[in-house]
C-alpha cells in the first residue's frame, strides 16, 4: 500500500516552532510528495532548489505549499509531538533504531526534558549503559539482549497513545 504522504511531513509541518528542520529535508520532502502524486506550483519550486539552499530562500514556498496541500502547520506541543513522531515512526519500523533514539534523546534535552518523549531519553541512557555494564538503572526491564525490542515496542505504544494529534 502506497503511503498517503511522505513521512517527512511530520517534521515539515512543525517548521515554525522547531528550528532543527533543514532546507535539505524540505527539498527532499517536496521531491517525495511529487513522487507520491502531489502537484502544486510551489511544491515544484521547492523540489527544484539545490541541496544546502538557504532556509530563508525557500521558507515562503514552503508556507504556500502547505496551504496548497491543505496541511496545517503545527504549533507548541503539537509541533513537538509531530516532529518527534517522525523519529518514533522510524523506530517502530525498526529503521536505524539506535540513531533515531539518539535524535529523540537530543531533542528531549533541548526541549527541557519534554515529558512526551522522556521515556526515549531514559531508553537511550539504558542502551548506553550496556556498553559498560550488564544492567541499567534507567530501564529496569532492559537487558543487552532485549533493549532494541523494548525501544521498538515503546515506539509502537507511543504512536498509539499520540494518534489524537494526527487526526
Amino acid at each position: 500500500m502506497r503511503p498517503i504522504f511522505s513521512d517527512l511531513t511530520y517534521k515539515i509541518v512543525a517548521f515554525q516552532d522547531i528550528n532543527e528542520i533543514q532546507s535539505d529535508e524540505i527539498i527532499q520532502w517536496a521531491i517525495e510528495m511529487i513522487e507520491l502524486g502531489y502537484r502544486s506550483e510551489n511544491l515544484f519550486m521547492l523540489a527544484s532548489f539545490e541541496k544546502k539552499s538557504n532556509f530563508y530562500e525557500i521558507e515562503n514556498y514552503l508556507k504556500k505549499t502547505l496551504i496548497e496541500l491543505n496541511l496545517t502547520p503545527k504549533k507548541d506541543k503539537e509541533a513537538y509531538v509531530s516532529y518527534s513522531y517522525y523519529y518514533v515512526l522510524k523506530i517502530s519500523e525498526n529503521k536505524n533504531v539506535k540513531e533515531n533514539l539518539a535524535e529523540l534523546y537530543k531533542y528531549c534535552q533541548k526541549w527541557n526534558y519534554e515529558e512526551n518523549i522522556y521515556d526515549f531519553y531514559l531508553l537511550y541512557w539504558a542502551w548506553n549503559d550496556f556498553d559498560y555494564f550488564s544492567h541499567s538503572s534507567y530501564w529496569h526491564e532492559a537487558t543487552k539482549e532485549n533493549i532494541q525490542s523494548l525501544v521498538i515496542d515503546k515506539a509502537k505504544v507511543w504512536i498509539e497513545d499520540n494518534k489524537s494529534y494526527f487526526r
